[in-house]
């Protein structure tokens, strides 16, 4: 991270694109000068306003004259904060002369509002709380039954894993910076998986492959017959599928500044793709990793949907790269953000932060930026779907898989 960090900050200065990236972002804030305009004269309202000097000429009232018309506006009321007051205050007459009127302050009523009933307050959680009560009912009534009567787990493991993903998102954000939701909801879902497996008498492995039977919705339109009925598993990919493709709506909201710093995205991901697609497996089978899992670690920092498919293409561990893949992108949105402040990467740097959390943290590290700078998720995503899309051409080309084949020992 520090490396692609410190390459784009390197090319952004070389390009000139960084003070091109401050200058836009003073004028989102607007043009605000902290100097007093004095030179400002006012205009008066109408001709007539204007004052005679003895020498019959016409000049402007001073601002203290002008102040002196001002009338102070009334303060609104809320209706529904005024209950059973017996109608508006009465007015002080002595604050009703010229001289106070000036600074005379009308009081505002503040009144407490009626506490709610019984029923009003379940409603309001019943409503706040909708899609998590949907899903406990579909758990309880519909996935459970179905569950332990014919055997089939997908409708009860997936509102399972929504329900524990709902629990993960809802813990304080203190917490949230150290327990990620991905990986509490992953925890709770094992978990429960096993709990209810047990409960019907299935092994761990057993309820995991009942949790993902690889059959997709492709192969489903595609008609192929004797096929597993999807898992719980399956659905959440076909979702994954629709999530990568949304983000390309930052990407079109900031096409501009796509274009506009097009040289340091595609820069740094070109050349970070073929550093990592040859550097990690070398150096984990230096380190004493076996050949097909050190493959796996090509893929480090891309995002599943295609990582799994290079992984593939260079012959390495599908299982490994899952979870590296994974849990490279869960701590980069734990301690991406803290590790470029010590870097010394200034906030308003959207340039640098977007293309090294892309290309470090993948889809989970987007999705972070997302929530706290959409500019910089715009060029992250773009960074993300470079990098992934370089990292998978380069592996569907056999010399180029022969060469990185050789550096952790040919078969």
């Amino acid at each position: 991270m520090a490396i692609t960090a410190y390459f784009v900050r390197g090319l952004q200065l070389v390009l000139g694109s960084s003070k091109r990236a401050i200058t836009s972002r003073a004028e989102e804030m607007g043009n605000e000068s902290d100097g007093i305009p004095l030179t400002d004269i006012l205009t008066p309202r109408n001709p007539s306003s204007t004052t005679k000097t003895p020498s019959g000429s016409s000049t402007p009232r001073l601002i203290d004259d002008w102040s002196n018309d001002l009338i102070a506006p009334q303060r609104a009321q809320d209706p529904s904060l005024v209950r059973g007051t017996g109608g508006p205050p009465e007015e002080n007459i002595a604050a009703t002369s010229p001289q106070n009127s000036a600074t005379r302050q009308t009081p505002m009523l503040l009144q407490t509002p009626l506490p709610l009933t019984r029923p009003q307050r379940w409603a309001a959680i019943a409503n706040s709380n909708l899609d998590r009560f949907t899903y406990l009912l579909l758990f309880l009534f519909i996935g459970l039954p179905m569950y332990y009567t014919t055997g089939y787990a997908m409708p009860a493991q997936l509102a399972l894993t929504i329900i524990a993903y709902f629990f993960a998102f809802s813990l304080p954000p203190t917490w949230k910076r150290v327990l990620h939701p991905v990986l509490v909801s992953a925890a709770i879902t094992i978990l429960g998986v096993y709990i209810l497996g047990l409960i019907r008498g299935d092994s761990l492995t057993t309820s995991l492959h009942a949790f993902k039977t690889k059959t997709t919705y492709l192969d489903l339109w595609h008609g192929e017959s004797h096929l597993a009925a999807p898992g719980a598993g399956d659905i959440l990919v076909s979702i994954l599928d629709a999530g990568i493709v949304a983000l390309a709506l930052p990407m079109f909201a900031y096409r501009a500044e796509l274009k506009r710093h097009f040289w340091a995205i595609v820069v740094p991901s070109v050349t970070i793709s073929v550093a990592s697609l040859f550097g990690y497996p070398a150096v984990c089978y230096v380190i004493g990793i076996s050949r097909e899992r050190s493959l796996a670690f090509a893929a480090r920092s891309l995002t599943l949907a295609l990582a799994t498919p290079a992984v593939i293409n260079l012959g390495g561990d599908v299982s490994t790269i899952a979870a590296v893949a994974i849990m490279s992108g869960i701590l980069g949105a734990l301690i991406g953000p803290q590790i470029l402040d010590l870097l010394r990467i200034p906030e308003d740097d959207y340039v640098t932060r977007g293309v090294t959390l892309g290309g470090s943290s993948s889809a989970i590290g987007t999705a972070v930026l997302l929530q706290t700078d959409p500019r910089a998720a715009a060029l992250s995503s773009l960074s993300m779907s470079l990098f992934g899309i370089i990292t998978l051409a380069l592996t569907s080309v056999p010399a180029i898989v022969k060469a990185v084949d050789s550096l952790v020992g040919s078969r």
